[in-house]
Order: C-alpha cells, then sequence, then structure tokens
C-alpha cells in the first residue's frame, strides 16, 4: 500500500469529526472518495496532507508515519484543496515557481519543475497571465499544476470539479486520467457521474464514519442487485396485486405510478412476480429500470447512525 490510515478520528472540542476513517491506496489507483456535505472528508484530506493533526489514529504514507515524520508524508503528497488561496495578482509560471520555492526545492530544478507542471496541466496557452484573468477552469488547472510541483507520488484532490461548467468537468476528467499513470490519486467528490467515469475503487463516509470501501464494479452490481419495475396488468384494479406484492420479502417496496405499480425486486425472483402478475390482474406490460448508483449512493447513506456526535 502506497497509503494506509487506520481508525483516523478528529475532535473540534466537544464535535467528534471522524469516527475511526479507516482507507487505503494502492500504487497506481484512482480512488473516489464519496460522501454528503458534511461527512468528514476534507477533514480527512488535510489530516492526510498534514494541514490537521489528527485526534487518534495511525497513517503511512508511501512509508513514512505521519505522526512521527510528518515533514516526509507532506513531500509524498500533491494537495488542491477544496478552496485553493491562488494569488491572483501573480502569472501563472511566477506563481508555480513561488509554490516551488516553498516546497525546497532546488534552484537548478525549479525552472523544470515549473515547465513540467505547466505542460501536464496542460496551461501552454495562459502561463504568461495574471491568475485573476483566468477562466474558472484554468484556475482549477493552475491547482493541479501546484500540487504536482515536486512530482508527488500521490495526489489528494478535494472537489477540483467544484464550479465548473459540463465542458470543463469533461476536460478535467480526462486530466485526471493521464496523471494515474504517475500518481495515486484520492479524489473527493459528491458526483457519482464522476467517480463512475474516473475511478477504480470507491470509499463511502458519512457522518465521519466509514460506509463503503469496494471497486466501482461492485457498486454498479449493487445497483443490479434490486431492481425497478414498472408493472401494467390487465385488470382496473391495482390493490389486490399491491397487497399480494407487499406481502413478499423478496419484494423491496411497492407504490403506483399512474396506471401501474413501481415495484423493487431482489435478483432472482422475476418468475414469482410474473406468477403474481398472473394470479391477480394479469400481465400487460412490465418493463425494467435499473437503479442508478445515485439511488445505491442514497441507500447506503441512509444506514448511517442517525445521531450526532457532539
Amino acid at each position: 500500500m502506497i497509503l494506509e490510515a487506520s481508525n483516523l478520528s478528529k475532535r473540534f472540542g466537544p464535535f467528534q469529526a471522524l469516527h475511526q476513517v479507516s482507507l487505503s491506496l494502492e500504487k497506481g489507483e484512482i480512488v473516489g472518495f464519496l460522501g454528503p456535505n458534511g461527512a468528514g472528508k476534507s477533514t480527512t484530506m488535510k489530516i492526510l496532507a498534514g494541514f490537521l493533526a489528527p485526534s487518534g489514529g495511525e497513517a503511512t504514507i508511501n512509508g513514512f508515519n505521519l505522526r512521527t515524520q510528518p515533514l516526509e508524508c507532506r513531500r509524498q503528497i500533491g494537495y488542491l484543496p477544496q478552496e485553493l488561496p491562488l494569488y491572483k495578482d501573480m502569472k501563472v509560471t511566477s506563481y508555480l515557481d513561488h509554490v516551488a520555492r516553498l516546497k525546497g526545492i532546488d534552484r537548478s530544478q525549479r525552472r523544470r519543475e515549473v515547465v513540467q507542471a505547466v505542460e501536464r496541466a496542460h496551461l501552454h496557452e495562459v502561463q504568461g497571465r495574471h491568475i485573476h484573468k483566468l477562466s474558472g477552469g484554468n484556475r482549477q488547472r493552475v491547482g493541479l499544476a501546484q500540487a504536482l510541483i515536486g512530482t508527488p507520488p500521490i495526489l489528494v484532490l478535494d472537489e477540483p470539479q467544484a464550479g465548473l461548467d459540463p465542458a470543463q468537468v469533461a476536460n478535467f476528467r480526462e486530466l485526471i486520467r493521464s496523471l494515474a499513470a504517475e500518481h495515486t490519486i484520492l479524489l473527493s467528490t459528491h458526483i457519482l457521474a464522476e467517480v463512475e467515469a474516473t475511478c477504480s475503487r470507491v470509499v463511502v463516509v458519512d457522518r465521519g464514519r466509514d460506509m463503503l470501501n469496494e471497486p466501482i464494479a461492485d457498486l454498479r452490481r449493487r445497483s443490479r442487485q434490486v431492481r425497478k419495475l414498472r408493472v401494467r396488468i390487465m385488470d382496473d384494479d391495482l390493490q389486490p396485486l399491491q397487497t399480494a406484492l407487499t406481502a413478499c420479502d423478496w419484494v423491496a417496496a411497492c407504490e403506483l405510478d399512474d396506471d401501474g405499480l413501481l415495484v423493487e425486486v431482489s435478483e432472482g425472483h422475476r418468475r414469482e412476480l410474473v406468477d403474481l402478475i398472473q394470479a391477480n390482474g394479469g400481465l400487460r406490460e412490465l418493463a425494467e429500470q435499473r437503479r442508478s448508483l445515485e439511488e445505491v449512493f442514497r441507500d447506503l447513506i441512509g444506514q448511517a447512525p442517525q445521531e450526532d456526535a457532539a
């Protein structure tokens, strides 16, 4: 593991923001870090990047211990926070040179690092412009470029697509994919489409607690385990069929939907469903509506404990 964190906790006064969150990254992975606003994503990422000290737990980053070797750990991570404090009166290359100085890069190496960061973040056309004149998408690229200075093996990106239009999001997605050849990436977002398009694995947190850690293929499989089916019958009276379906333990939900029923059925019970429909009004139409990843995500979040720690 290039990064392994176990039982990370963080308390702000009486408020417990993180409750023993654990995650790990394999070299070359792009891992999506998911959760609703206030779930603890940014707090976790700030701890890993060295901006906050944990109240409990341990982390090892590229072989260095976060508690006993914090400076070495910081050198292993390029961090793009959700709100990057850019110096907007500086030109792009001047700002990146300034970041290289702050990171302690040798004078003889700084120019090469800046050129590489500009190239990898696709900033060629705007490298001589002042940051305040850049679009939101190009400012995000500048933020990514500063994270690349020093060629860290791990990139921690906190909501990098926030505020971007759809075209900019698509371009940024391709950029992140291209960086995976040389970096391990932890990508925080609450946009499921971005995770599905970019990541190989997903970690979900809610209310500061672990909820899920599995490959994106397994998350897709969850979406197929319970299927939504729209049922229409020959009879006008839907009540007998709805009553019969509600009594079945393999039916997760059954509700009226215009002139039919919307039924959530566990995988492997379609034959029983058809037989039940035929016995209670006769089958007229059966159409499948697969659950989206957003629905699976909402189900996971709904499993979190309802009490907030204080």
